[in-house]
């Protein structure tokens, strides 16, 4: 599959699953902002630390102002405490809201079954079908669960810590900048090389369910025609492929976090470094030390959740393409119009030079067909 392809891909499932949850917008939105509140409150704490700091360091010689550094203290435990809170709420709602849309989909996948046509289910085997309702939908679930939240919150606490580093020191937010955006760009360019690896996965997940449902429910009919080892084979090639493409996909996506982790720990590096340097020089105070060291952790902890998120994603992505080709499959016509009743039936029926072939293969399976039944008799096309 073409990047490109793949890219777009991407961008219609997951727009296909956000009109899907439209229902339950007002929600999802106030569980974010939940999410976005607390990872703000998160983002106070080092600015209140690094006044906490100076505090004790400015009365190591008069005395130290106790009084202000237990109101900060308090205040950071308000801080903490809320942000913990508004956390643990926002969980509990996206985990609800996940279990009603995959039981919607659910819902929505079963009543579709009973309105597709027969040509439909002569191209997908039922193991496949099962695997949509089951795997896909399952992996639909957890993303939305995990991934959202954690993708929001990520970028959230990305985009403060940017804020409040500059506000802090700008020499010091260009020495973190410079290091996390090269992890970034590694993390993107993996992304787009490993999405076309997670469809395949997928569909090869679905094939291998299909075929092994197929051959036990046919196990007696294989064993009397001795196909055991041409079943193997299938079997074995496609096990090979989806060995392949889930160690390609997992292998790729898996590379994120170790880059992302180095990038982060040279980052902080780079900046220790040069942040004792300005120290020296009488340019910033230890307190901006500790504060630009927790912000720093703070800017680099992202691109780890975002790289967790994105490979989710991506999972995501292409289950539900699998689960919307099924719902979005063209359904058997609509006959309830034709009310038209037969008075008399004379019980005779002819067939006449029928030909018959499963939809998407050019191998006919009744070929010139006729035969007559006449009135009390009984016949039957054996194949």
């Amino acid at each position: 599959m073409k990047p490109t392809k793949t890219k777009h891909a991407f961008k219609d499932t997951w727009g296909k699953l956000l009109h899907y949850c439209r229902n339950y917008w007002i929600i999802i939105v106030a569980a974010l902002l939940a999410s976005m509140i607390g990872t703000i409150l998160t983002l106070i704490g080092p600015d209140k630390l690094s006044e906490m700091t100076d505090l004790i360091t400015s009365g190591l010689a008069t005395g130290i102002d106790m009084d202000g550094v237990r109101k900060i203290g308090f205040t950071l435990i308000a801080f903490y405490v809320t942000s913990t809170l508004l956390s643990l709420g926002q969980g509990v709602i996206m985990a609800t809201i996940t279990q009603k849309v995959s039981n919607r989909l659910r819902d929505d996948i079963s009543t579709k079954i009973n309105r597709l046509p027969i040509s439909y289910f002569d191209r997908i085997s039922k193991g496949d079908i099962l695997s949509r309702v089951t795997n896909d939908v399952d992996t639909i679930a957890q993303s939305l669960n995990n991934s959202i939240g954690t993708l929001v919150s990520a970028i959230t606490l990305l985009a403060g810590s940017l804020v409040m580093m500059l506000k802090t020191n700008v020499i010091l937010t260009l020495t973190a900048i410079v290091a996390t955006f090269i992890g970034f760009g590694l993390m993107m360019l993996i992304m787009g090389k490993s999405q076309q690896f997670f469809v395949r996965q997928q569909e090869d997940l679905g094939k291998i369910n299909g075929h092994v449902e197929e051959i036990y429910s046919g196990h007696t009919i294989v064993k009397a025609y001795n196909g055991e080892a041409i079943e193997k084979k299938k079997f074995d090639d496609i096990n090979n492929s989806l060995r392949e493409s889930g160690f390609k996909a997992q292998s790729l996506s898996g590379l994120m976090m170790p880059i992302m982790s180095f990038i982060g720990n040279f980052g902080y590096v780079a900046v220790c470094i040069v942040g004792a340097m300005l120290a020296i020089n009488g340019s910033i105070s230890f307190g901006v030390i500790i504060a630009f060291i927790m912000y720093v952790r703070y800017f680099t902890q992202p691109l780890g959740q975002m790289a967790q998120a994105a490979q989710s994603l991506q999972s995501t992505s292409a289950a539900s393409a699998r689960v919307f080709s099924m719902l979005e499959a063209t359904e058997m016509e609509n006959e309830s119009h034709k009310t038209k009743q037969l008075d008399q039936a004379e019980g005779f029926v002819a067939f006449k030079d029928v030909q018959f072939a499963y939809e998407g293969s050019d191998k006919p399976v009744i070929n010139r067909f006729s035969a007559e039944a006449k009135p009390g008799q009984k016949i039957a096309i054996v194949g």
